[in-house]
């Protein structure tokens, strides 16, 4: 029977037994009904990227798999997407797996082994049911509520634009902050705070300093909430950026008085602000407030002055505070000439000097304390030769940076301190040496049996998956230097293992055959009679027979 014609969509198979995607993958009629491209991941982790990279529109996921289980992994993926469409497979037919997948919104639930004919009913239900919905997000209640979703975002964008300078007709601006319910209009006086957090919330992590950020904005916001209307934003730099508008006009009769009685409440806001992040999240905020000027035109102006100020020093621990119409004089900025007196960070790393690169980075650290202002450009300056260094001897080596030492140690969050880059210098050197180190071909070997040792110590678990958290490498990487060494893949290997053992234990044991799929990590015996029939060409139970001799 023809199906119906359906928009072309995109399915992404997940199971940490990689026979099973790869079957399903090759063995079911997909584009009948629709689906344009199927993608195979074989972890909870691999899915959430392949999530990431691609317009996912439907997810088949093994329930139980190691690291991140099926359920988790569609609640992590309805986290950032609510309209994914869900069906998870399992090998236990127990009603509390439902019960916990009608909570993550999951559209079917199928029992392995997997009936064909139920999973394309249950694709051409949903389809259908996706159809639908398309036609349903054309509605105004929809419109608008993606609308309301994206509100944020739209208001931050629009903030960002105004101070880098981007002109808008008035009367395009005026609907724009109407449409956005932002109370400020043209000529409004209005004021800028800067805030820039400093070395304590960046050592997290993006994930950490992104929550961090949060709550400094929801203390300023409830801080200068009473007194001013305001807009945010974070900058390029990582700054949080505030536009503050006076809720009432100053009591004062000339503007002038009226301005400074302003600056004096936004002063004192400002400093309890600095005050109650150190004491409630335990950690240094540094804060520029700006003088007045008229909206909108005024707004590029004050941005780049607060910028260069806050730039202009670090803020170490605890930060700052600055009022720039009280700004001091600032000290001529000096060259960090120290940086490229020989020998250079790169002649020692192409060296192999690695105690000498560090000794050389402890002179500069008190080469760089020892300077009456050390600026944020400082630190950039310091942190691009370093990082350019260690590019060019991962790249010399025939690597990427990234595969040798990971990308979170590549890309960090802006430093706030020279300790931090000092810190982060020496754990990306020893890092980089011990990758190096191991690129040898004994090295090479002496990983290929460690991961041989790993496999057969615990069948169970094994996959390329928990391999590669065991030798803290990446599973791309592992699978590439595997297959390179022995000529066959990984997974083939822990196939080739899993059937031998089975094998033996058919001869050698009374342990039954649901048993023995349990110890070599199958949970369902159908198929592990299945996969071993492949490879043996007989059933478990006409090997033991066989060998047996009876």
């Amino acid at each position: 029977m023809r199906k119906r014609r359906t928009p072309m969509l995109q399915l992404l198979l997940v199971d940490d037994e990689e026979y099973v995607v790869d079957d399903l993958e090759i063995s079911f009629p997909w584009s009948s009904y629709g689906i344009e491209k199927v993608h195979k991941a074989y972890s909870g982790t691999e899915a959430l990227q392949i999530v990431n990279d691609h317009p996912i529109d439907i997810l088949i996921s093994d329930i139980a798999m190691p690291g991140m289980s099926g359920l988790e992994l569609i609640r992590r993926i309805r986290e950032q997407n609510r309209v994914m469409k869900c069906i998870l497979l399992t090998g236990y037919a127990e009603f509390s797996y439902a019960q916990e997948a009608i909570k993550q919104e999951v559209s079917d639930y199928l029992i392995k082994p997997l009936d064909r004919s139920k999973l394309g009913q249950c694709l051409e239900i949903m389809i259908q049911a996706m159809k639908q919905q398309l036609e349903q997000t054309i509605s105004h209640e929809n419109a608008l509520r993606t609308f309301l979703e994206h509100l944020p975002l739209l208001k931050d964008k629009l903030l960002n634009e105004l101070i880098q300078g981007k002109a808008y007709a008035p009367a395009l601006l005026a609907g724009m902050l109407d449409k956005y319910a932002l109370p400020f209009k043209q000529q409004d006086e209005i004021f800028f705070v800067l805030i820039r957090l400093e070395a304590h919330f960046t050592r997290y992590g993006r994930d950490s300093l992104l929550l961090f950020e949060y709550a400094v904005t929801n203390i300023a916001c409830e801080l200068f909430g009473d007194s001013f209307a305001s807009w945010y934003c974070r900058d390029s730099y990582d700054y949080l950026v505030f536009a503050l508008k006076p809720s009432q006009p100053p009591e004062a009769a000339d503007a002038q008085t009226g301005t400074e009685q302003i600056l004096a409440k936004l002063t004192h806001l400002s400093l309890q602000l600095h005050h109650n992040v150190n004491e409630y999240l335990k950690g240094g905020i540094s804060v520029i407030l700006t003088g007045s000027s008229y909206f909108s035109q005024g707004i590029p102006l004050l941005y780049q002055q607060a910028v260069t100020a806050l730039r202009k020093q670090i803020g170490q621990e605890q930060g700052y505070f600055l009022a720039l119409p009280k700004q001091p004089e600032a000290a001529a900025v000096q060259s960090l000439s120290i940086l490229y007196e020989p020998p250079t960070f790169l002649h020692l790393l192409e060296t192999g000097q690695w105690e000498g690169y560090k000794e050389r980075l402890m002179r500069t650290q008190q080469s760089l304390e020892s300077l009456p202002e050390i600026t944020e450009e400082h630190l950039d300056e310091l942190t691009s030769l370093l990082l350019s260094s260690f590019h060019y001897i991962a790249h010399k080596n025939n690597s990427l940076l990234s595969e040798l030492v990971g990308r979170e140690l590549i890309h960090r969050p802006a430093f706030r301190s020279l300790s931090q880059i000092i810190e982060w210098a020496v754990l990306l050197a020893d890092t980089l040496r011990s990758k190096l180190d191991r690129e040898s071909n004994c090295q090479k070997q002496e990983l290929i049996q460690e991961i041989q040792s790993f496999v057969s110590g615990d069948l169970a678990a094994a996959s390329l998956q928990s391999v590669a958290e065991h030798v803290s490498l990446h599973p791309v990487y592992v699978s590439k230097l595997f297959k390179q060494h022995s000529g066959h893949s990984l997974s083939e290997y822990i196939l080739r293992v899993k059937m031998e053992q089975a094998a033996y234990m058919l001869q050698h044991s009374q342990d039954k055959i649901y048993e023995i799929s349990e110890k070599l990590g199958y949970s369902n015996s159908q198929y592990f009679i299945r996969v071993f029939k492949e490879q043996n060409r007989m059933t478990p139970q006409e090997y033991r027979v066989l060998h047996h001799g009876g």
